[in-house]
């Protein structure tokens, strides 16, 4: 299943790459916001399945993690050039904020 979602996530940002240089109304920093939520996804898909936790936090974490995945994309790819009053950014930011302190927690929660 490791090598499964290295592969797949591999492919993903590949494809979002290959398509952020064919197509001329895919901004460039819509496309590298694009490439890092599909590379945060599956780093955070793999940390999860290499983790010792509960089988229940795995299945909790990959449904989690592939909701704001998508999310993140979506937001990533919606957003305007500017970084100024970027709500889609804010979004994007706060997602992986909430993610890292939902893969803390069940770190945490591993221990006890």
């Amino acid at each position: 299943m490791k090598n499964t979602i290295l592969f797949i996530g591999g492919v993903l940002l590949i494809l979002n790459s290959l398509f952020g240089l064919i197509l001329s109304f895919y901004p460039t920093t819509n496309w590298l916001l694009g490439d890092l939520s599909i590379a945060l996804t599956s780093a955070l898909f793999y940390i999860t399945y290499n983790s010792k936790t509960a089988d229940g936090f795995k299945i909790g974490y990959t449904l989690l993690f592939a909701f704001t995945g998508l999310i993140r994309f979506i937001c990533a790819i919606l957003s305007p050039d500017e970084f100024t009053n970027n709500i889609a950014l804010i979004v994007f930011i706060c997602l992986i904020g909430a993610e890292g302190f939902f893969l803390f927690l069940g770190n945490a929660l591993k221990n006890k």
